[in-house]
C-alpha cells in the first residue's frame, strides 16, 4: 500500500483548496513525484483531519473530522542540550510521541541554548506531520526552572529515583542537564521519576520519560 503523505496546514480553512508552501510542493511533487489527484491527509494541528488531493500547487480539501486533544495532558520541562542536533531530536521525539507542549528550562548547571522558537517550531511540525498526528506540540521560550501552573502532577527525573505507579494522570516532567538540577530548582511539590540506575543525555532522560508517563497514562493504547 502506498504512503500517502500528511500535511499540516494551520488554519483557519475558508477555500475549497489550501495553499501549500514552497517546501511542502518541493516534497510532494519533487520528492515523492505525485500526480495531480494523488491522495493526501492534511490537519490544521489543532485537532481536525482531513483527507484531500493534491492540486497543483494548492491541496484539494475533502471529507473531514475532528480528534478530541489526548488526555491527560503529558508535558515536559527540559534544560536545553550543549548541540543544536540533540535539542532537534528532543523537539522531534517528543512531537512524534504527542506530548503536548515542551518548555525550555533555565537551569543552573545546565550548558546548553535553545533553539531558535521559528526552528523547534518547524522541527515540531515535520514531526506531526511524519506521525501523522492531528494536535501540534507547542514549544515555550527559556523559562526560569519552574513548572507552568496548568499542568499536575510535577515529576522530576533523577538517578536511581523509583518508578511511578502503573496508573498516572499525565503531568509536567522536569529534565535537568547532566549534571542534575540544584536542590533550590526542584520544587518541593515534585515527585522523583527513576529512569534508571544510569545518568542519561538530557534528550535520551526527555524521550525515555515522556515514553514511560504516556504509556503509564493510557496515551499509547491504539
Amino acid at each position: 500500500m502506498r504512503h500517502i503523505p500528511h500535511l499540516l496546514i494551520p488554519g483557519p480553512w475558508e477555500e475549497a483548496e489550501l495553499e501549500i508552501s514552497d517546501l511542502q510542493q518541493h516534497h510532494l511533487l519533487k520528492v515523492l513525484r505525485l500526480t495531480p489527484g494523488s491522495p493526501l491527509s492534511y490537519t490544521d494541528g489543532a485537532g481536525t483531519v482531513g483527507s484531500g488531493a493534491i492540486e497543483g500547487a494548492a491541496l484539494a480539501r475533502g471529507k473531514e473530522h475532528f480528534e478530541a486533544r489526548p488526555m491527560p495532558p503529558v508535558a515536559l520541562a527540559v534544560a536545553p542540550p550543549k548541540s543544536t542536533e540533540r535539542a532537534r531530536y528532543v523537539v522531534e521525539k517528543l512531537a512524534e510521541l504527542g506530548v503536548d507542549r515542551l518548555v525550555w528550562m533555565q537551569a543552573k548547571y545546565g550548558e546548553g541554548r535553545p533553539p531558535r522558537q521559528e526552528k523547534a517550531q518547524s522541527w515540531a511540525s515535520g514531526a506531526l506531520e511524519q506521525s501523522r498526528g492531528a494536535w501540534l506540540m507547542a514549544v515555550d521560550p527559556l523559562t526560569p526552572p519552574r513548572a507552568p501552573t496548568d499542568f499536575s502532577p510535577l515529576w522530576v527525573a533523577v538517578p536511581g529515583g523509583p518508578p511511578p505507579p502503573r496508573v498516572v494522570d499525565g503531568g509536567m516532567i522536569l529534565i535537568g542537564p547532566e549534571a542534575g538540577l540544584a536542590d533550590e530548582e526542584v520544587p518541593s511539590s515534585a515527585v522523583p521519576l527513576g529512569l534508571g540506575r544510569r545518568v542519561l543525555r538530557v534528550e535520551t532522560a526527555a524521550v525515555s520519560a515522556a515514553t514511560l508517563i504516556l504509556d503509564r497514562s493510557g496515551r499509547l493504547r491504539p
